[in-house]
C-alpha cells in the first residue's frame, strides 16, 4: 500500500492543483509548484488564479469552462469560472477546479478547489485583488481534507490607447497562508509564490503577447531544498482575421504548445463567444509518461457591458432620478404642501447640481417659502440663485420675485429700484410684463393713476397679467372720471376666454363694475345693470355685491318686495359680508316705500348700528401689529432653520430633525396665517370707509330717511383694487 501510494502521489502531483491548481514536476519535492498556464494567463478576464486583480478588466458577465487531458483521458482536469463586474470599481469572481486519477481497483485520488475572488479598482490605472481559496482532497477514500488559503495581487494598466495598444502589468502573491496537506504516508506545505505578469495587445489588435515569471516557494523549509526557483512562460497570438488567431506558447513546464482561437460576436444570447484549442507532447524534452496532451477552453460573455451599466446608471442618476424627483416636488407644490415642496426642491439642487432643471428647482423652492409667507427665506434663495445661475433662463424671474416680495411688504421704493433693473437688463423677457403689472399696481396704490394706466397698457392680450391689468385700468379710469374708458376695460375682461377660477372670479368682478357704471351713469340703464349683476356666479366672491345691486335695481324700478328678497338673502346667507349693513339699508328703504314704518325703523337701526364703527378698529389693528412684531425674531429663526433643512439631503438624521421641527413650524405658520387673515380683513374694512359714510348719510335723521340711490359717478361700492394675478405653477 505504501508503494502504491508513493507512486500515485508522484503521478497526481504531476497533474497539479493545490489551492490555485498548479502542475507539479516529476520530482520528489512536492512543494515545487507552478501555475497551470494551460487554462488562463494574465490578461484574460478569468485569470483569477494567476492574479486576482486581473478580473478587474472584466467588461461584462463572463463564463468560461475548460478541460485539460491526456490523449488516453486517464488523467484530466476541469475548470469553470464566472466573473461579474458590479460597477466601475468592483468585480466578483468564482472559479472551480476538479481533477482526479482513477485506478484499476476502483480507488482514486481527487481534488476540488474553489476560489472566491474580489477586485477593487483603487485608481483608474491600478487595481487590487484578493482570493479566498478552499481546497478539498479525497485520498483513495481514506483521508478527506479541507484547507483554506488566500492570494493577493495588484494590476497596473499604464497604457490603453488605439494608437499604442494595451499594456497590463501585474504582481501577485499566492498561498499566503501556506496550509499543510497531509497524505497517507507524508505531508507537504503549499508553497508561497510570487508571480510577475505582463500582457500586451497592439498593432490594431492583431497581436497579443504574454509573459509570466514565477518565483516559487518564497518561504521554504531548508530540508526541501533552496526554494525560490524561477520559472517562466511566454505566449504569442497573431490574428489572421478579427475572428481567427493562431498561437504559440512555451509553458512553465517547459512544453512548446501550438493552438488556435476562434471567436464570434453577438451570437444569439451571447455578446461574445470564443473557443481555444491547444496541443503539446509531454515527452518532447523528458519522459513524463503522459504523451500527447491537449486543452480546450470555451469563453462566453453576455449581458450589458460595464460601460453600458455605468452609462445607464449615470443616465438614471443624472436624468431619470432627478426628473422623477422634480415631478414629485412639483406635485407637492401643486397640492399646496409648500414646506414639503421646499424640502424636495432643495434636495434636487443639493443632490443633482448639474440637472437641467436645477435653476427652476431653486425658483420653486423660493416660491414655496413665498407661499408660506416666509419672505426672508425666499429672498435668500432668489439672491443666491442670481449668483449661482447667471446664465439661467430664470434669472429675470429671480429679480421679479424679489420685486414682488418688496411690493407685498409695502416696500415700494425698493420694488421700483428692482423694476428699473428688469426694464434695463431683461426688457424682452416674460418677466418684464409681470414687472410692469406690479409696478402699475404700486403706482395705483400711490394714487398715480395715469402712470398706473400707462404701465398696465403695455401688457398685451394673451399675457397672464392682461385681465388683471385691465381690471386695475378700469378702476383707475373710473376714479379719474373716464367712465367710457373704464367701461371698455371691464367689458374687455368679460369678453376674454378664461382658464382658471381666479380669472372667472375676475370676470364676475368686472360684471359687477359694469353694472355699477350702467346704474350710476349720466343716463342710467337699470336693465343693463341688472343683466350684468345677474350674470355673476353664486360661488363668486362678489356675489353679495351683485345681489345688492339687483336689490337697488328693483328699488329703482319701484318693486320693493323683490328688492327685499335679495337684501334678506344677503343678511341670511352671508352674515359676515361687509354689505350686510347696506342690505339693512335697502330693507329700510323698501319698508318705508311700503309705509311699513316700524319695520323700516328697525332695519335702519340695524344698518346704523352695523355701520357706525369700523369693522376692524385702529386699536385692534395696533394690538395685532405689536404682537406680531414681538414674535418677529422667532419667525425669522424658524425661516432660517427651515431653509437650512431644505438644503440638506434627506438622511435619517435630517429626516428626524425635520419631523421634530414640524410642530414648531406649524405653530409659527399659524401665527403668520392668522395675522395675514386679520390684515386682509383690516384692508377690506378700510376700503369700506367711503361706503360707511355714504350709508350713514343715506340713513339720515330717523324716522324720515332720505332714499338716495347708491353708486355716485365718482365712486363704486366695495371697490377692490387688490385683485391680482394668481402666480400658480
Amino acid at each position: 500500500m505504501v508503494l502504491r501510494t508513493s507512486f500515485v502521489k508522484k503521478f497526481v502531483l504531476e497533474l497539479a492543483v493545490a489551492s490555485t491548481f498548479l502542475f507539479a514536476k516529476a520530482t520528489d519535492t512536492p512543494n515545487q509548484y507552478q501555475q497551470n498556464d494551460w487554462f488562463a494567463e494574465f490578461g484574460g478576464n478569468t485569470s483569477m488564479y494567476v492574479n486576482p486583480a486581473g478580473i478587474s478588466e472584466t467588461d461584462q458577465l463572463e463564463f468560461s469552462a475548460a478541460i485539460f487531458s491526456t490523449s488516453s483521458s486517464d488523467a484530466s482536469q476541469e475548470y469553470v469560472s464566472l466573473t461579474f463586474p458590479i460597477d466601475y470599481k468592483h468585480t466578483l469572481g468564482i472559479s472551480l477546479f476538479e481533477k482526479g486519477a482513477p485506478f484499476e481497483d476502483g480507488e482514486s485520488y481527487g481534488e476540488i478547489a474553489a476560489q472566491f475572488g474580489y477586485a477593487y479598482r483603487l485608481f483608474h490605472l491600478l487595481s487590487l485583488g484578493v482570493n479566498l481559496d478552499v481546497l478539498y482532497t479525497n485520498q483513495f477514500n481514506e483521508k478527506d481534507q479541507l484547507k483554506v488559503n488566500a492570494d493577493v495581487g495588484l494590476s497596473w494598466n499604464p497604457l490603453a490607447s488605439s494608437k499604442y495598444g494595451y499594456l497590463l502589468i501585474g504582481v501577485a502573491v499566492q498561498n499566503l497562508l501556506a496550509p499543510i496537506v497531509d497524505e497517507a504516508d507524508d505531508a507537504y506545505k503549499l508553497p508561497t509564490n510570487l508571480n510577475l505578469s505582463l500582457f500586451y495587445r497592439g498593432f490594431n489588435r492583431l497581436l497579443e503577447f504574454k509573459a509570466e515569471f514565477s518565483i516559487l516557494d518564497l518561504i521554504h523549509d531548508s530540508k526541501d531544498g533552496k526554494g525560490c526557483d524561477l520559472e517562466m512562460s511566454f505566449s504569442l497570438t497573431y490574428y489572421l482575421f478579427p475572428h481567427l488567431g493562431v498561437r504559440a506558447r512555451y509553458t512553465k513546464e517547459g512544453n512548446p504548445v501550438l493552438g488556435a482561437t476562434v471567436n464570434f460576436k453577438n451570437v444569439s444570447i451571447f455578446r461574445y463567444l470564443a473557443l481555444d484549442l491547444e496541443m503539446s507532447h509531454d515527452d518532447l524534452w523528458a519522459k513524463k509518461n503522459r504523451g500527447f496532451v491537449w486543452a480546450v477552453k470555451l469563453t462566453t460573455r453576455f449581458g450589458d457591458t460595464r460601460e453600458e451599466k455605468i452609462g445607464e446608471e449615470r443616465y438614471r442618476r443624472l436624468m431619470i432620478e432627478p426628473e422623477k424627483d422634480y415631478h414629485a416636488a412639483e406635485s407637492l407644490y401643486l397640492n399646496r404642501q409648500f414646506l414639503e415642496a421646499a424640502y424636495a426642491f432643495g434636495e434636487i439642487q443639493t443632490k443633482y447640481p448639474t440637472f437641467r432643471l436645477v435653476d427652476q428647482a431653486a425658483f420653486y423652492e423660493a416660491k414655496s417659502f413665498e407661499k408660506l409667507r416666509m419672505h426672508k427665506a425666499a429672498r435668500v434663495i432668489y439672491r443666491d440663485a442670481i449668483k449661482r445661475y447667471p446664465q439661467s433662463d430664470q434669472l429675470a424671474k429671480y429679480h421679479f420675485q424679489l420685486m414682488n416680495i418688496n411690493y407685498k411688504e409695502g416696500k415700494y421704493k425698493e420694488a421700483m429700484a428692482i423694476y428699473q433693473t428688469i426694464a434695463q437688463k431683461f426688457g424682452k423677457s416674460d418677466a418684464k410684463a409681470d414687472a410692469d403689472y406690479v409696478a402699475g399696481q404700486i403706482k395705483f396704490e400711490q394714487g398715480l393713476y395715469k402712470e398706473s394706466i400707462d404701465l398696465h397698457a403695455s401688457i398685451p392680450p394673451g399675457n397672464a397679467n392682461y385681465l388683471y391689468a385691465r381690471y386695475t385700468m378700469g378702476i383707475a379710469n373710473s376714479r379719474m372720471g373716464k367712465f367710457d374708458e373704464a367701461e371698455n376695460c371691464f367689458r374687455d375682461i368679460t369678453e376674454q376666454p378664461v382658464s382658471n377660477q381666479s380669472e372667472r372670479d375676475l370676470q364676475d368682478a368686472a360684471r359687477v363694475k359694469l353694472g355699477h357704471l350702467f346704474f350710476s351713469g349720466e343716463k342710467p340703464d337699470i336693465a343693463a345693470a341688472a343683466r350684468m349683476y345677474g350674470l355673476v356666479q353664486k360661488d363668486s366672491p362678489v356675489f353679495d355685491e351683485a345681489m345688492l345691486g339687483i336689490a337697488w335695481a328693483f328699488i329703482k324700478a319701484n318693486k320693493p318686495d323683490e328688492a327685499i328678497k335679495y337684501a334678506k338673502w344677503i343678511i341670511d346667507n352671508l352674515p359676515e359680508s361687509f354689505l350686510v349693513s347696506e342690505a339693512y339699508l335697502v330693507m329700510g328703504y323698501c319698508n318705508y316705500i311700503k309705509k311699513n314704518y316700524q319695520d323700516a325703523l328697525e332695519a335702519l337701526n340695524q344698518a346704523e348700528n352695523r355701520t357706525e364703527q369700523p369693522i376692524v378698529s385702529v386699536a385692534s389693528r395696533d394690538s395685532a401689529r405689536l404682537a406680531y412684531d414681538a414674535m418677529q425674531s422667532q419667525l425669522d429663526s424658524v425661516q432660517v432653520f427651515a431653509l437650512d433643512l431644505a438644503n440638506q439631503l434627506p438622511t435619517p438624521h435630517v429626516e428626524s430633525k425635520r419631523k421634530a421641527f414640524r410642530s414648531t413650524f406649524d405653530k409659527v405658520y399659524k401665527v403668520i396665517e392668522d395675522y395675514a387673515t386679520f390684515m386682509q380683513r383690516a384692508i377690506q374694512s378700510d376700503r369700506f370707509e367711503s361706503n360707511r359714510k355714504r350709508i350713514l348719510d343715506d340713513i339720515g335723521p330717523k324716522p324720515m330717511p332720505r332714499p338716495r340711490f347708491p353708486f355716485p359717478n365718482n365712486s363704486t361700492p366695495n371697490e377692490d383694487s387688490s385683485i391680482s394675478l394668481e402666480d400658480d405653477l
